[in-house]
């Protein structure tokens, strides 16, 4: 009953404006399935004689609107198999039922979809970007989405290569380890895990995953004001899930900088009926550096089950296991405000040294443990209940920093963080419906959220040496430097904080081309403030309560063809007490709102697909900081502006070649802030970026499987610091990789940076110049 209240309530405004049937036509309603009863997704459906062909929906449902009374031949298509036809009867004012079932099973028909779609990078097809049935060219939000079949075919051995294809998308890392991207200007390292919100550190490894999400602007309204939600937006990392059938792939990969990696991939139903699933995914990786000094190494292990209870009920265990031990991300470069230097490329410091030594590293770990319980209570209903425990930590890290002193000088500093443990638990229970009231079309998400989240920090600075850029560094110890973490003494600290949510969102077909979103958020969050183990006592504690609304509208101009649309998002940050002078007073939550409006087409068959964006996000209950009479006083009047242009085009011209391209303009200033950043632009957020990747398969013949793939990115220059007196150069990538995928094996070559470009990224640690990867994999 409260769904239905609830519907009713977002649907009242619109109900003045449906459009009446029109009684001089008819109306086709079919649903499509598989040999073995299943739902037939993705399936092309044609009306002959006319103009009107749709895609059937993830339940193989599909509707044809407006239709002259009269006999057709429907048409239902699938490549690689014999088109099906089937003769229907349109009556004036009256819906013909039609109900077509495939030769195919469903297993083939997933098979079929991957493997042998024509424009084969352009599934954005998700469940959790809206958190219900909802296509891309019928949701107001833009998404992009980068897919097992482009990881496989770049030969991405870790993130930032899967984030190069996202348009506007700048990897970055932190300093723990983990990967991730700014998107319009706005910065983060922690993506969801199939929705969720996972450890502060994520040492993944790609192998895990059957796609990327990158959910564009403030996204507070579904996903809350968790660590890894920024007002550019949040990305979601899905991990690979068990099918029917027996498969296994084991590859082994060799490259530069005595790069090896073994990976294995197997799928296998545990029972005879095929209800208890199972797919484990493992790898080893380990790698050397172009520079003096420096390793990286990873090992996970992921097992996946899945138990169909019935035709209603399915439960899934999805784990992860990552333990990691590196030096890239173990030093950054910290002020330069001494050097006269102003870029990157003129800084003195030589481009294949390490500045530190493969001792001072950082061993860290991730445990993953995600549940979710679906059950179809109805036709138009179903439950999801998802849990997801993650816990991470560092045995030890060794951060170093580099200070510029003078042009001929720098000091080093290292943060030791040893050992640390943090974490969460989320519980989160969805409502999934998909209804009509009237002649409106309700597909709605009605859901709860807890989020327990937690860290234990044991970390303390200490400044190590000084070291003259023309003489040899001196070799940095470990020993040193817990000698003289010991002597300045270590600070022990924890956090607890607890978010507790409700949230409601409900698209509405007022008519089957005109689409309403409307969404709200409510969230409480809560913590006793920082507990200081020196002390016995408890810092900043406070409570605050978040309300993030989002709106949106699609028409399609062409069904299942080309989309306007826009929305408005809303997203929030939780910020606790602030200093005014010799007080402590409460903050307010800090806002990011967003407008955008644009188009999203799927045209000539979906040959070319892609869209056109553009947006504007003001930030405000920003904080700034001054001194007054000798105070510190901080004031929550800051504000900021992001806004851009973004562009997607995924094209697949002809047979065999398939692109993917994108082109991102940002500005992301500082409105009003302190004196120092008034005006300025954002840190490592360039104004314009480039994506592109073509590839071409020989589909025919002996040589059928044989591939070629090339592109890059261009990344404009940016900021490195606050102030924007250092600058970041622009770089071009070129990569290119040629393939031979065979039923039972595949070779891949690939060349990376090929124009030996020179490259720093947000922490100012150089990138690696020309090196090549050989694999070889086999599949059973």
């Amino acid at each position: 009953m409260k769904q239905l209240i609830y519907s009713l309530i977002l649907a009242l405004p619109f109900c003045a404006f449906g459009k009446k049937a029109d009684p001089e036509s008819g109306t086709i309603k079919g649903q499509v399935t598989t040999s073995d009863n299943k739902p037939a997704s993705f399936v092309h459906v044609v009306l002959k004689g006319t103009n009107k062909g749709v895609m059937t929906e993830d339940n193989g449902s599909f509707l044809l609107n407006k239709v002259t009374p009269g006999t057709y031949q429907l048409e239902v298509s699938l490549v690689g198999y014999e088109t099906l036809k089937q003769q229907v009867v349109v009556e004036k004012d009256k819906i013909t039922a039609v109900a077509v079932q495939l030769t195919v099973s469903n297993t083939q028909l997933e098979e079929v979809t991957v493997t042998n779609a024509r424009n084969k990078f352009a599934d954005k097809t998700s469940e959790q970007v809206a958190r219900m049935p909802l296509r891309n060219l019928e949701n107001p939000q833009v998404y992009n989405v980068v897919d097992r079949q482009l990881i496989q075919e770049q030969m991405a051995t870790e993130r930032t290569e899967l984030f190069r294809n996202i348009p506007g998308a700048v990897p970055n890392f932190s300093a723990g380890g983990s990967q991730g991207f700014s998107m319009r200007g706005f910065t983060t390292t922690i993506g969801m895990r199939n929705g969720m919100a996972t450890s502060a550190i994520v040492p993944l490894n790609p192998i895990i995953l059957e796609r990327v999400e990158a959910i564009k602007g403030p996204a507070g309204t579904l996903f809350g004001s968790n660590r890894n939600v920024t007002f550019g937006g949040v990305y979601n990392y899905v991990t690979k899930k068990p099918f029917a059938d027996f498969g296994a792939e084991v590859s082994l990969t060799g490259g530069s900088f005595a790069f090896s990696r073994l990976t294995a991939d197997v799928n296998s139903p545990l029972n005879k009926d095929k209800t208890l699933l199972m797919r484990v995914n493992a790898g080893v990786q380990s790698e050397g550096s172009f520079q003096d000094q420096g390793f990286n190494k990873n090992i996970t292990f992921a097992p996946t089950f899945t138990y169909l209870a019935s035709d209603r009920l399915k439960f899934t265990i999805d784990a992860e296991f990552t333990r990691g031990n590196y030096t890239t991300t173990a030093f950054a470069i910290d002020s330069l405000k001494n050097t006269s230097y102003r870029n990157f490329k003129d800084l003195p410091l030589a481009y294949k040294s390490s500045l530190i030594n493969n001792s001072i590293d950082i061993s860290n770990g991730i445990d993953n443990i995600q549940f979710q319980m679906e059950y179809k209570i109805s036709d138009q209903w179903k439950s999801q209940t998802n849990y997801l425990y993650s816990n991470g930590f560092y045995k030890h890290l060794y951060w170093t920093t580099i200070t510029m002193i003078t042009d001929s000088t720098f000091g080093r500093s290292v943060r030791n963080q040893t050992p640390e443990t943090f974490g969460n638990t989320e519980f989160q229970q969805n409502f999934i419906g998909d209804f009509h009231i009237g002649s409106l079309r309700n597909r709605m998400v009605v859901g709860v959220d807890y989020n327990y989240n937690y860290n234990q920090l044991n970390r303390v600075t200490v400044n190590y040496d000084t070291v003259r850029l023309n003489k040899a560094q001196p070799v940095m110890n470990t020993d040193k430097i817990n000698a003289l973490s010991a002597q300045k003494g270590f600070v022990v600290t924890s956090t607890k904080t607890l978010n507790v949510s409700a949230y409601v969102s409900d698209a509405i077909n007022i008519t089957p081309e005109l689409i309403a979103m409307a969404s709200v958020r409510v969230d409480r969050y809560s913590t006793d403030g920082l507990y200081t183990q020196s002390t016995g006592l408890y810092a900043n504690a406070y409570n605050q309560t978040s309300v993030s609304p989002k709106f949106g509208v699609v028409y399609q101009m062409l069904h299942n063809k080309l989309s306007l649309f826009g929305n408005y998002m809303n997203g929030f940050v939780n910020l606790g007490p602030l200093t005014q002078g010799d007080n402590i007073v409460m903050a307010k939550p800090q806002y990011g709102n967003q407008w955008e409006g644009g188009v999203k087409f799927a045209l000539l068959s979906n040959k070319l697909n892609g869209g056109v964006s553009f947006y504007n996000i003001d930030i405000t209950n920003a904080t700034r900081d001054e001194s007054i009479g000798g105070k510190k006083y901080t004031f929550q009047d800051g504000t900021q502006r992001s806004r851009g242009v973004e562009v997607e085009l995924i094209a697949n011209p002809v047979a065999g070649l398939n692109i993917v391209s994108g082109y991102a303009y940002n500005k992301n200033e500082y409105t009003k802030a302190s004196a120092a950043t008034q005006g300025k632009q954002v840190v490592f957020s360039p104004n314009n970026t480039i994506n592109f990747w073509a590839s071409y398969v020989i589909t025919k013949g002996k040589t059928k499987g044989l591939g070629f793939g090339a592109g890059g990115n261009y990344v404009g220059e940016s900021w490195f610091e606050a102030t924007n007196s250092f600058k970041v150069p622009a770089y071009t990538l070129v990569n290119a990789t040629v393939f031979f995928d065979q039923k039972t094996y595949r070779l891949s070559l690939k060349g990376n940076n090929l124009t030996g470009q020179q490259y720093w990224n947000n922490n100012g640690t150089a990138q690696k110049p020309v090196n090549f990867l050989a694999s070889v994999a086999f599949k059973f």
